[in-house]
């Protein structure tokens, strides 16, 4: 898999930062410190893996905004495609992917999950990914620690070392079992079970007394059960007794009540509700006589309404012919209405007819009255000289509008000659194109000169800069001195306490271990403030070094200027603005050179013109003469044109139209007439007959009269059916109500014979005394529920039936007196049995608390299955053990010695051939460097500088051992050539340049210009980040190879160069005529113009072309400091990053991605 390209839309620090066309092998990005070179690696990672948690809270939302995510274009075994992800507000979201193929499809992230393999992130972060923090970790471990870590590369470094898996099982075996000498916890859980099964079988002698005092216990509380039995039924007996005493009231109560009831015994029972029903049917039959009485009412005021309606019976009869009439009255009201528009029409066609008649006389010359008559036949033989009337007049129209055109381009022509001409003289500019384009070529590298001066005096700022901050950096904080100073102060205080107190009660306190750390922690303070004031100082003579080499260059850029000015003449920052206004004239020149010959060639052309338009004239003149003789000929005015003649002869025959129009028109009205007659006759006869006949109306209104008589007399037949069927329905309403009013009549009497009574009052009489006899059972029961309630779950009322019989009731209380004293007795022998029983429980009680043995058996238990754990996790870790142990017996034997000639290979390169061999003997954790010599030097005794050589020797081992496996992902390096002197950098870079072009793409990241400039000594593709605080903003694009003059200030290159441009003028064959327009230029600063333009400069090759991207965010002004059709042209980009056409130069643009190609 490659990167191609991306693009940051929004992730931290960035916004819409366009890196295109990335190197396949190695491209190196240089920023300064917070430049944003990490949060650029996290961005690469968040594409390939999504949006983790740490970096959604460091990274998101976008700082500069932006929709948070980018998108990356890759090319696989797939084929080129490209991705975007985008994350949303979720915590959990990692980012929507949508990939993007060449054919316009989009799909999911299965292309992407193809191309990485299935190689997870731990996995990538820990082989293709190199940091500057596992540097540091390198040179802060010991010797031995350094020497474990680079072993454990080799032996695989995915999610986990296998070192550490196997390192950590044996640690853990350990734990559970170790010799009987040291503790482990297999051992312990042996001791504490041995320990447990003594005290159990001590324990167990003391269960038979307790065995003993339970059968003394079980027999005791069986007489206290007896007791208790006794008791409880001397208590229920004596209960029964007392509530027998309290039922004495209610029982003489409910006996009266049966007395009364039987006085009631022999009425005969009514319903529930028998005096409501009584009520209702009485209501019921008022409420039917009263409706009775009014429909008989309505009934007799119909029959009087109907009496009073009269019919014509005439008018009746003929409704069949008054419908047929009324069907036509549309058509007669139609007849009328065309009778009167015939008329007026017929009228005004008579009128037009004399009136035409009139004018066409007029227009002839002689007489009027004796005016020919134009025919068809006459204006087809004047036909011919017409149509070539009208060809002539053509033929001079079009020759006038060719004369005129010709003569407006030779005009044109002339203006543009003299307008570019004028221009360059206004500013001073040569006439001449040869030394306007010398001018524009001298121009051009005094801007060069200008441009390298300013690079070269930012650089040594820089380095200026720098030098300030390394000089602080010899020098040790007050604080820290101190701090240190005590340390080392300490270290020897203990060290010379132990050498001069060795045999004091020091000794006993472990003086010597103390006295050792002592002696370590001053030796490492020293140590410590040595190396940091040697590497200051080191990198401070670098610093220095470069500062001198950028003296020097500016001290060239400066005499380059003013040679250059020494030519020109001019002064100090107007060059920019010269070299526009030359190159802008030198252009127009170049369009003036084919526009003289072709004003020549439209002169001949206008004179051609001029013969064409005066043959065309004549031509008109003979077409004239011939049309006035045949005129003559025909006895026509020789005034008359051949339109007017055409239009005459169709006036003549539209008259003939118009007469033969008004006698059809008159029939018409006559058929009409006759028709009308008819039908009015119809009307009147029927009227007559109806006795209906209206005076002084209209046929129309003596129909409608007769249609609303006849509307009215059925209107009046249809009221007295409906009058006679209202007075049928009350009269059936009125039967219903007399019928129901004797059911009811019936239904009341079934009611008193049923009661065996007379009347209504009998009946009222019964029914009170039944209410009576209801009222004293209602009461007999409110006594019996007492009865029971007060009995309760003693029994039943039988139960105190004998006891409340007359004869025994008076003896309760004394049988009451006897129940109570045989209940004391019986309580008294249960206390004292109660007070043995507890006395033998109070002996068991205390035996049984005793729960000593049963603890113990339950941690007997517990410690037994602790121990079958144990060992069940022994024997997993023993498995497991020996199964990695042969998996990385395996893994030295054939994939662990490949690796290591790769890495011997890499070491080799990087140490220019000093160390030759990386190899590890058999059955042993530890790595071993051969030298050229032979001699076999662990890792431990390498310098910090080698470690990290060696280091980075296995990782592209390891690299290049994936990639033999079919799995090549791009690998990042974070300034891991920071501890490198200038010589292992510069060995580093080729080494990694190399790599690249064994198939493997790198991406290195750094923030030391020195790196930075040995890459590109190197030819490798270098680009320079954009600073975040008001710099200038550079990608840099690896150049064609040319001889460099210098470095340049350029706008930020994204492209690489495309093509040379000579600067020689060269004549175009046949170059287009252009048009020159020159807008107002001001002499502005380009930088102050365009304070939100980031741009940065890279250097350029003499006569090359650059491809530049700038970013315009807000509205760009209307007078551009550069302005050239030819040599800028501006694109900007849709949604889809595709380029529409070209746009002017005086336009505004809103927050648009411009893309411009300079030519210099």
């Amino acid at each position: 898999m490659r990167i191609t390209d991306l693009h940051v839309d929004g992730f931290g620090v960035w916004h819409d930062l366009r890196l295109k066309k990335l190197s396949p092998e190695i491209t190196v990005f240089y920023g300064p410190n917070e430049a944003g070179k990490t949060t650029l690696m996290q961005f690469m990672r968040t594409m390939l893996y999504g949006v983790s948690a740490e970096r959604r809270e460091r990274y998101l939302p976008p700082r500069e905004g932006g929709k948070p995510g980018g998108r990356m274009g890759f090319t696989s075994d797939a084929g080129v495609f490209e991705a975007t992800r985008y994350a949303e507000r979720d915590k959990d979201d990692r980012g929507r992917v949508t990939v993007f193929r060449p054919d316009g499809e989009t799909e999911g992230d299965r292309l992407l999950r193809e191309a990485l393999d299935g190689v997870d992130e731990p996995t990538y972060t820990n082989v293709f990914s190199v940091g500057l923090d596992e540097i540091q970790t390198i040179g802060a471990l010991s010797g031995d620690e350094v020497a474990k870590a680079i072993y454990r590369l080799t032996s695989g470094l995915d999610r986990v070392s296998l070192y550490d898996v196997i390192q950590g099982l044996r640690s853990s075996r350990k734990q559970l079992l170790e010799s009987p000498e040291a503790t482990s916890v297999i051992g312990d859980l042996i001791g504490r079970r041995d320990e447990l099964m003594k005290s159990i079988s001590d324990l167990s002698a003391q269960g038979r007394r307790w065995s003993k005092i339970a059968v003394e216990i079980d027999e005791i509380g069986a007489r206290v059960g007896d007791a208790r039995s006794r008791l409880k039924e001397a208590e229920r007996a004596a209960r029964r007794v007392e509530i027998a005493i309290n039922l004495k009231p209610q029982w003489s109560e409910r006996a009266r009540i049966d007395e009364r009831l039987l006085g009631y015994a022999d009425l005969h029972v009514l319903g529930d509700n028998a005096i409501e029903e009584l009520d209702a049917l009485n209501g019921e039959i008022e409420e039917h006589a009263r409706q009775r009485d009014i429909l008989r009412g309505q009934r007799r005021q119909i029959r009087q309404e109907a009496d009073e309606l009269g019919v014509n019976e005439v008018l009746m009869r003929s409704c069949c012919r008054l419908d047929a009439l009324s069907e036509q009255g549309e058509w007669i009201e139609a007849l009328e209405r065309e009778a009167d528009h015939g008329d007026a029409e017929l009228n005004q066609l008579t009128a037009r007819i004399h009136s035409e008649n009139a004018r066409l006389a007029a227009l002839w010359s002689h007489d009027p009255e004796e005016a020919p008559v134009l025919t068809r036949e006459t204006v087809d033989e004047l036909e011919p000289q017409g149509r070539a009337i009208a060809e002539a007049e053509k033929n001079l129209a079009e020759a006038r509008e060719s004369l005129d055109r010709r003569r407006s381009s030779e005009r044109n022509y002339q203006a543009k000659i003299e307008t570019a001409v004028a221009a360059g003289g206004k500013m001073g500019l040569p006439s001449d194109i040869n030394e306007a384009g010398e001018l524009v070529a001298r121009l051009r590298r005094r801007q060069q000169a200008e441009n390298k001066l300013e690079l070269a005096e930012r650089h040594a700022r820089e380095l200026e800069e720098q030098s300030f901050e390394l000089e602080d950096r010899q020098v040790i904080p007050l604080e820290g001195f101190f701090f240190m100073g005590g340390l080392f102060m300490v270290g020897v205080i203990i060290s010379w306490w132990w050498l001069t107190h060795a045999d004091t009660a020091f000794k006993e306190l472990g003086g010597g271990f103390f006295a050792f750390l002592g002696f370590v922690l001053a030796v490492s303070v020293w140590l410590y403030k040595y190396y940091r004031e040697d590497n200051a100082a080191e990198e401070l003579d670098g610093c220095e070094r470069q500062m001198e080499v950028a003296a020097k260059q500016i001290k060239e850029a400066e005499q380059d200027l003013k040679a250059v000015g020494a030519e020109l003449k001019i002064a100090d920052g107007s060059a920019s603005l010269q070299l526009q206004h030359a190159e802008r004239h030198l252009a127009e020149l170049e369009r003036t050179l084919p526009i003289e010959t072709q004003r020549r060639q439209a002169n001949e052309e206008v004179a051609a013109a001029e013969a064409e338009h005066d043959a065309a004239k004549h031509r008109l003149a003979d077409a004239l003469a011939r049309w006035s003789a045949a005129l003559a000929s025909l006895g026509l005015p020789d005034s008359i044109s051949p339109k007017d003649l055409v239009a005459m002869a169709h006036q003549y025959e539209q008259l003939a139209e118009w007469q033969l129009k008004a006698e059809n028109r008159q029939d018409e009205v006559d058929r009409r007439a006759r028709e009308y007659e008819r039908v009015t006759q119809r009307i009147t006869s029927l009227a007559e007959e109806a006795d209906l006949v209206v005076e002084d109306a209209t046929p129309l209104e003596q129909l409608e009269a007769l249609l609303s008589e006849r509307r009215l007399q059925q209107s009046r037949i249809d009221h007295r059916k409906k009058l006679m069927e209202r007075g049928k329905s009350l009269r059936e309403k009125q039967q219903r109500r007399v019928a129901e009013i004797e059911s009811l009549e019936g239904r009341r009497d079934s009611l008193f014979r049923t009661a065996r009574c007379e009347d209504e009052d009998a009946y009222r009489r019964l029914a009170d005394k039944l209410a009576e006899a209801a009222e004293l059972r209602d009461r007999r029961q409110r006594v019996t529920g007492e009865i029971s309630a007060a009995i309760g779950r003693l029994g039943v009322e039988d139960d105190f039936a004998p006891m409340l019989a007359p004869e025994k009731i008076g003896q309760l209380e004394s049988e009451w007196q006897s129940l109570t004293e045989q209940h004391e007795t019986i309580e008294a022998e249960l206390r004292d049995l109660q007070t043995q029983e507890g006395a033998l429980a109070e002996q068991q009680k205390l035996l049984g608390e005793d729960v000593t043995i049963a603890d113990r058996r339950m941690e007997l238990g517990e410690v037994e299955a602790q121990l079958a754990q144990a060992g069940e996790r022994w024997r997993e870790r023993a498995v497991i053990g020996q199964m990695l142990e042969l998996i990385r017996s395996d893994y030295e034997a054939n994939r662990q010695p490949e690796t290591l000639v790769e890495a011997s290979r890499y070491m080799n390169q990087l140490t220019s051939g000093r160390y030759t061999r990386v190899w590890t003997p058999l059955a042993n954790d530890i790595l071993l460097v051969d030298n050229a010599d032979g001699q076999s030097i662990g890792v431990e005794a390498l310098s910090r500088g080698t470690r990290e050589q060696l280091f980075l020797s296995v990782r592209l081992a390891l690299v290049a051992m994936y990639a033999r496996q079919g799995i090549q992902l791009p690998m990042v390096l974070d300034d891991i050539l920071v501890n490198f002197d200038a010589g292992r950098s510069r060995t580093a870079a080729k080494v990694m340049i190399d790599f690249a072009k064994a198939g493997h793409q790198l991406f290195v990241f750094t923030c030391h210009e020195h790196v930075w400039e040995i890459f590109k000594s190197l030819n490798a593709d270098v680009r320079r980040l954009p600073s975040r605080y008001d710099e200038l903003v550079v990608e840099e694009v690896p150049e064609a190879e040319e001889p460099v003059v210098d470095e340049v200030v350029a706008e930020e290159i994204v492209e690489k160069i495309l093509e040379e441009v000579v600067e020689e003028v060269v004549e175009s064959p046949e170059p287009e005529p252009i048009e020159a327009h020159y807008l107002d230029l001001t002499p502005v600063e380009r930088v102050e113009e365009f304070e939100e333009l980031d741009a940065v400069y890279e250097e350029l090759a003499p006569r090359s072309e650059v491809v530049v991207e700038s970013v315009i965010e807000r509205e760009a002004p209307l007078s551009t400091p550069r302005v050239d059709l030819e040599e800028i042209e501006y694109r900007w980009d849709d949604p889809e990053d595709a380029a529409a056409e070209a746009v002017e130069i005086g336009e505004t643009a809103d927050e648009l991605d411009v893309y411009a190609v300079v030519r210099r």
